[in-house]
């Protein structure tokens, strides 16, 4: 009897012990695939209000997805023309511009894959 009582309780702590590592092993594997963005929001050149964001997402994550997740965003069939209450203004000629990197985005915010250490400039601000 006592060495089925040692006996059970050795598998149950090789089973605990066992799949906490095996959730260690996933978490890590899940880590490595999270890449580092970095979304500065601004209207005419000045930071708004929780306008600056650094989150882990995941690789190739979509930057109107992680936009979405991040602020309030409203849209018009993909274009973004409000973020967190702040909306562009055609008789003004004002709209929501973002650069990548430093650069003009090649791509809208619906098609732009983001990659580790993207910077991401969203600025409010009048077309000339």
């Amino acid at each position: 009897m006592k060495k089925w009582l040692f006996l059970m309780s050795a598998s149950a702590t090789l089973v605990a012990c066992g799949t906490e590592a095996t959730e260690t092993a996933e978490s890590i594997n899940q880590a490595n695939d999270l890449i580092e963005v970095t979304i500065n929001v601004a209207v005419d050149g000045e930071t708004i209000e929780d306008g600056s964001i650094t989150s882990n997402v995941e690789e190739d994550a979509v930057l109107f997805d992680v936009m979405e997740a991040s602020f309030d965003v409203e849209d018009e069939d993909g274009f973004i023309t409000a973020i967190n209450g702040y909306e562009q203004d055609e008789d003004a000629n004002k709209y929501w511009l973002f650069d990548l990197n430093g650069e003009m985005a090649p791509v809208g915010a619906q098609d732009l894959e983001l990659s580790d250490g993207d910077v991401v400039d969203f600025n409010l601000e009048e077309l000339e």
